[in-house]
Formats: C-alpha cells, sequence, structure tokens
C-alpha cells in the first residue's frame, strides 16, 4: 500500500503523522512503542522495534572471537570417556 502524508512542523522539526490503520498493519498498536528508523540514500524505514529475545540478549556483546562462558574444569575423565 502506498499513500501519500505531508510533512508538518514540530517545534524546529518536521514530523509525519501516520494513521491508525498504518499502524495497526505493522502491530504498533499504542504511542508508547518505540520503533527502528533507517535511512539510505533515497528512503526513510520505519519498523516496529521488537523486544530482544533472551538468547539475544546474552549475546549481544559477543564478538567472535572469545568463548562469552567460563570454562570450568571438571577433573578429567571419570568412566571410559577418552576410550
Amino acid at each position: 500500500m502506498i499513500r501519500t502524508l505531508k510533512l508538518g512542523k514540530w517545534g524546529n522539526s518536521n514530523a509525519v503523522r501516520l494513521p491508525k490503520e498504518i499502524l495497526n498493519q505493522v502491530g504498533i498498536a499504542s504511542t508508547d512503542n518505540e520503533v527502528s528508523v533507517e535511512t539510505t540514500a533515497d528512503s526513510i524505514i520505519i519498523k516496529p522495534k521488537k523486544e530482544k529475545s533472551t538468547l539475544e540478549k546474552m549475546f549481544e556483546n559477543y564478538d567472535g572471537k572469545s568463548y562469552p562462558f567460563e570454562i570450568v574444569d571438571k577433573g578429567g575423565a571419570v568412566g571410559q570417556e577418552l576410550i
């Protein structure tokens, strides 16, 4: 769906008012929701901000080079693990 919306003044900035139908279509139900804004050379992309999963939160600062968890020495083989 393509719609034409007008820019308006909001303090020293410009603003676009998004109709409720558009917000509902992408899952934004209230004014308390946050959105992410991505810009390219010729476009502005507004997406609903999703809550990170527990796994994403655990690895958000992981650089891929070091193991993020403590490695614990369990005291070596107990049974026939090495055979």
